[in-house]
């Protein structure tokens, strides 16, 4: 599987413009500023209907334009299928596949699977649970209908259920009926997502492990660690346990929404203990053992969005990500920066076929 050609209309820096894609290697360079994270992130919308940067569909839009359009050729073993994702102001997102309209976002997640890597990433490290949990629910929810499903339907509960203790912490009083309505109900999606992440950290330690030990010469070792308080429980028994501090607090303080995730190299906190090089290689492990992670659940081979990493990396660790990522085993990739000479000299030991696209 591989976009085959991409059209922008008023999509953030874009007015208009079209491009052609090489079915594996996708080099797009040019000076800072000028639009290649955005076309990246074109491709990203394209397949998660959302942007990797932006938290509103509306930022997506051209300043100046009232709408923006995107439009791509994407080649499955079944045939090519033709995606269309457009948004007018004040009007709801529509995406087409094969010129019919799709229902929703999540009968439209899946189609064209996709990790990408940028510099932020260092958050996966650096930050909170919150982007380790974004990780899982990324993976999951591109590989299985029913976790994106699950995951809506708790998130949509959960918001109701806060909105009832805020209301009551501030009124003082609370309707207890509607309250326990909420957590049996939450109780599916809560042990649906609790035994998704569980197993996907399970199997993500194995390669992590692995592609560390490649990427870091084999001098560490790598440990995940999930906890949840639904080990073993169920959202409502939590809930009511937790019903006094929920009260008082006006919030859930509970449930997967809190999951953690730790990260840990030689037994240490690499969020506190690791070291800027030690971080970047995790980082890498990671979204590679994602990948892998929806390869094996997927037919096709996701596709893998590389934004400005030279500059952050050194030449080791830029060695070995290649040796790993332009393997025969690894499909259609994109990478962006600043110099194509960079890039050419450290592409001459991988002759594989490419399209240079220089945005300028």
């Amino acid at each position: 599987m591989h976009i085959k050609e991409i059209e922008l209309a008023n999509f953030k820096s874009y007015t208009k413009a079209h491009f052609d894609f090489s079915p594996r290697l996708n080099i797009i360079h040019g000076k800072n500023g000028v639009g290649k994270t955005n076309l990246l992130d074109a491709i990203y919308v394209l397949a998660m209907t959302k942007s990797n940067y932006t938290f509103t569909d509306s930022q997506l839009i051209k300043d100046g334009s009232d709408f923006y359009r995107l439009a791509g050729i994407v080649s499955k073993p079944e045939g090519d299928v033709s995606v269309v994702m457009k948004l007018a102001k004040g009007k709801k997102k529509i995406i087409e596949r094969d010129q019919s309209v799709v229902p929703r976002p999540i009968e439209h997640i899946g189609l064209i699977p996709v990790v990408m890597i940028t510099p932020d990433d260092l958050n996966l490290v650096n930050g909170s649970n919150i982007e380790r949990r974004k990780l899982a629910d990324a993976t999951l929810s591109q590989i299985d209908p029913d976790y994106l499903r699950y995951l809506v339907q708790y998130n949509r509960i959960l918001k109701q259920r806060n909105f009832l203790l805020k209301q009551g912490a501030e009124k003082r009083k609370i309707d207890l009926d509607l309250l326990l309505s909420y957590d049996r109900s939450m109780d599916e999606p809560a042990a649906s997502i609790y035994q998704g992440r569980k197993r996907f950290f399970e199997r993500m330690e194995v390669a992590v492990r692995h592609y560390y030990q490649i990427l870091s010469d084999g001098r560490e070792s790598v440990i995940l660690k999930y906890i949840s308080q639904l080990t073993g429980e169920t959202m409502s028994s939590i809930s009511l346990l937790n019903r006094d501090r929920d009260l008082a607090s006006g919030r859930t303080n509970h449930g997967v929404h809190r999951d953690i995730v730790n990260c840990l190299i030689d037994q240490k906190d690499a969020r506190i203990f690791g070291s800027q090089g030690q971080k970047k290689s995790l980082v890498f492990a990671l979204k590679l053992a994602q990948l892998d992670y929806m390869h094996s659940n997927l037919e096709d081979m996701p596709i893998l969005l590389l934004d400005d990493i030279f500059d952050r990396l050194d030449q080791d660790r830029v060695k070995h990500l290649l040796s790993i990522i332009l393997s025969d085993t690894f499909g259609q990739i994109f990478i962006t920066d600043t110099q194509l000479s960079r890039i050419q000299s450290i592409l001459e030991d991988y002759p594989i076929p490419s399209t240079q696209i220089e945005i300028s």
